[in-house]
């Protein structure tokens, strides 16, 4: 497991396929960098202490995860697993310290798409960890407001 640990936040992964560490140098810089631009974007989250995992796997294990917790047999880039509900994030006052969730990021399914591979991670890290605060696409007022939110990230 690899830890990068700065002032406010603590990106911890779990690398399951070794493909990803001959695709990404310093893994951990390049995700705690995404995890910190994020997090510096979004008001609310700019003093706070936040901590997150990933899980850095490969098309069966994303499949496995898929299928048991979203009743998905297929493969897909990113899952996100929230510690907290929507409305935790609503809170006039949020703790200074937070754990966020988990994120899962397949590395087969962002290969197949033939893009730039780190420019693909980036945008599927931001997406997943928008979801981990709260935010969804499962309408067009969703989807826009998390489009808008992702681009002004990127």
């Amino acid at each position: 497991m690899l830890t990068k640990t700065m002032k406010m936040h603590k990106v911890e992964i779990l690398i399951k396929d070794n493909k990803w560490k001959k695709e990404l140098s310093d893994i951990e810089s390049l995700f705690y960098s995404y995890f910190h631009t994020i997090f510096q974007t979004i008001e609310k989250f700019k003093q706070k202490k936040l901590e997150i995992s990933i899980l850095l796997t490969n098309t069966r294990e994303m499949k496995i995860l898929n299928k048991k917790f979203r009743k998905k047999n297929k493969d897909t880039d990113v899952l996100s697993f929230p510690n907290y509900p929507k409305s935790f994030f609503s809170q006039k006052k949020i703790p200074n310290d937070i754990f966020l969730g988990d994120l899962a990021i397949s590395y087969n399914y962002i290969k197949k798409k033939k893009l730039n591979f780190a420019k693909y991670i980036e945008k599927i890290f931001v997406h997943g960890c928008l979801h981990l605060v709260g935010y969804k696409h499962d309408n067009m007022k969703e989807y826009n407001e998390m489009s808008k939110i992702e681009k002004k990230i990127l």
